[in-house]
């Protein structure tokens, strides 16, 4: 009888949705971590309207400056087909399971959530701008086939600049 509800009990935290885990396992403010996806040639050509080829989003804790609270500096660069990376730095705070991120001079936003133990999605936000804040901007807008992208953890020499 013991067997079989340790047996259930296993399968029910085996079974427990990735947002029960805590981004902080990811990202911590203390802690390296590296995250890229580099899209396929066959899988571009099964999205065509998809503008990112490659995405990475980087935290290196020597690089970020002192922040209030639960904020933490990360870095997002992405390729787009045919163009080179763009990089830009973003403030992130954590809010509940998920990270909460904003590009400086009101250069968009998005959300990092939990796909599972070694993969991350940054989800939701708005069109994010990679720029000075007074220069000419390069936009990722991010419809329709780029508004969701799924990351997977690096080893961090992957994400040094």
């Amino acid at each position: 009888m013991f067997r079989k509800i340790s047996l259930f009990c296993l399968a029910l935290f085996a079974a427990l949705p990735a947002a029960a885990q805590s981004i902080s396992n990811h990202f911590e403010k203390h802690s390296d971590s590296c995250y890229q996806r580099f899209y396929s040639a066959s899988h571009l050509a099964s999205h065509p309207v998809q503008k990112v080829e490659a995405i990475q989003l980087s935290h290196f804790n020597h690089e970020s400056r002192a922040m209030p609270g639960g904020e933490m500096n990360l870095r997002i660069a992405v390729r787009l087909r045919g163009r080179s990376t763009w990089q830009t730095p973003v403030i992130c705070r954590s809010q509940g399971n998920r990270l909460s991120c904003g590009v400086e001079c009101d250069g968009g936003r998005f959300d990092v959530v939990v796909k599972n133990g070694s993969s991350i999605l940054i989800t939701g936000g708005t069109d994010i701008y990679f720029s000075d804040c007074n220069a000419k901007p390069r936009i990722l807008e991010r419809a329709p086939d780029d508004k969701v992208f799924m990351l997977h953890r690096q080893p961090l020499s992957n994400c040094r600049p």
